[in-house]
């Protein structure tokens, strides 16, 4: 039986092998590149500094009039921006789509032109741009889901010292993406590579995510199976009393076996973590609250929180290049965006109109937690430190202003708050605390004590990168060796 498992195990290492040598080649190889050349984005902060200012003095329109003008009966956002000059309402839906109605006018406006995103460019950089190309759908840069609402796009190019390119959105003229070359050039070997993100994949998103899930299982099983093949062929060496040697093979095939005993293990966890990157939500839990939760949490509907608010109230808010409509435990609230955020809520007073700057409290948010989660009591509510393991990771962290509401539920859930913006940023039970060290530890050794430690970490990390290209070059050369054979005896 022992046997017969080898051979197998065997006979299967080698056929995946074959097929996955150079995957693992290029997975190594990239993530040493992605480690110090991320893939491009354009923060908020960045967007907003050079967003332009909205004129609030010529909206006429009402927020309930603009809801209702644009068909969408219970919006997940509801947001005020300056569209080429004019003021707009952007309301989005739940199924990630949206409307833009005009501040003036009251009905959808149309897309923005190729003169106008040239406006936009030009203001946003303060210089002229050198070509426009668009509308387009996809490219590179722009294939992530989160842009889907937003399509098409104008692409932008700049002929400064870092040729810089903007993404305009033909929907809400936003300058959503911003690339420079240098970013370009290595994130094709970098990301792309190690994400297996080429466009005319990565536009179709179902067919990615279950084509790179499938590869990396497939990898996490090859990688198993020379682990064990490794130890056999170790201990069978081992007890030849002649020899006493390390690995009974020989040439490349021997290289392949020592490198793997001495980094199998590393492999292993690097794909399997890797692997894991692709689960959305298939072991591990959601960190994202629901439509729902987050309803509960508001306390009131959007269309509530924009039928208390008039045009008048509008006004005295001042300088702003982004408004968002929110509410926190029924609280109706807006949040003022300029080059940071602040929450404004209606003035109390009766007669009164206008919105004055409003401070969450732990209470406020507590009662709104409550609401998200029925049934359950909060044990305590505390600040999310800058050295939280669970909060400022390597790869993403929460806001400076964030707090954790610990629930009394047997998944021991903590939901995550922004007190700047009051917003739920994350929500993470026992399996999402799991997922923390199995991913962020494992792929990016993201451990305390470590990661904080430059250059150790990168000493660490690119040793080990280094070893896990070796052994995976080894085995390129095996695998196509084996090609070979079987091609000259076919």
């Amino acid at each position: 039986m022992a046997s017969l498992l080898t051979r197998f195990l065997t006979l299967l290492h080698r056929c995946l092998g074959v097929m996955l040598c150079l995957f693992f080649a290029m997975w190594f190889l990239s993530g040493a590149v992605l480690i110090y050349h991320p893939f491009p984005s354009l923060s908020e902060s960045e967007r907003l500094a050079h967003s332009v200012n909205i004129d609030l003095a010529r909206i006429v329109i009402s927020p309930l009039s603009a809801i209702e003008s644009s068909g969408i009966q219970l919006p997940a956002r509801l947001r005020v921006i300056d569209v080429d000059g004019q003021p707009a309402y952007v309301v989005h839906s739940r199924k990630n789509t949206l409307k833009v109605i005009g501040g003036e006018i009251g009905t959808e406006l149309t897309s923005v032109t190729k003169d106008g995103a040239k406006r936009i460019a030009e203001q946003f950089l303060e210089q002229s741009p050198a070509e426009i190309i668009g509308p387009l759908d996809y490219d590179q840069w722009i294939v992530h889901q989160r842009f889907d609402a937003y399509r098409p796009f104008y692409r932008i190019h700049f002929d400064d010292l870092q040729h810089t390119v903007l993404y305009v959105s033909t929907r809400t003229g936003e300058v959503l993406q911003q690339t420079r070359r240098s970013e370009r050039v290595w994130n094709y070997i970098g990301a792309v590579v190690h994400w297996i993100y080429p466009t005319i994949l990565r536009q179709h998103w179902a067919l990615w995510d279950q084509l790179v899930w499938l590869l990396s299982f497939l990898g996490v099983i090859t990688v198993g199976a020379g682990i064990f093949l490794g130890v056999v062929r170790f201990r069978q060496a081992r007890r030849n009393i002649r020899s006493r040697a390390s690995s009974p093979f020989s040439g490349w095939l021997r290289w392949h076996h020592l490198l793997g005993l001495t980094s199998g293990v590393v492999v292993f966890t690097w794909v399997l973590s890797g692997w894991l990157s692709m689960d959305h939500d298939r072991l591990f839990s959601n960190p994202h609250p629901t439509a729902q939760q987050i309803q509960n949490f508001q306390g009131v509907s959007l269309s509530q929180v924009a039928e208390d608010t008039t045009v008048l109230d509008l006004r005295t808010i001042g300088v702003a290049t982004e408004l968002e409509f929110l509410a926190v435990s029924g609280r109706p609230l807006v949040l003022v965006k300029k080059t940071d955020a602040q929450l404004y809520a209606l003035t109390s007073d009766e007669g009164s109109i206008g919105f004055t700057p409003f401070t969450l409290t732990k209470d406020v948010i507590i009662q709104g937690v409550q609401l998200a989660w029925p049934g359950l009591g909060v044990q305590q509510v505390k600040e999310v430190t800058v050295d939280d393991s669970y909060g400022h990771l390597r790869e993403g962290s929460f806001p400076k202003t964030t707090v954790r509401v610990w629930l009394d539920d047997t998944e021991q859930t903590w939901v995550h708050v922004d007190m700047q913006t009051g917003l739920i940023v994350s929500v993470m039970d026992q399996s999402r605390r799991i997922y923390r060290w199995l991913f962020n530890g494992l792929h990016s050794l993201d451990i305390p004590g470590l990661v904080e430690r430059r250059p150790l970490w990168d000493v660490l990390i690119l040793s080990l990168l280094t070893l896990g290209f070796l052994f995976s070059l080894t085995g390129v050369v095996v695998g196509w060796k084996k090609v070979l054979e079987v091609w000259r005896f076919a």
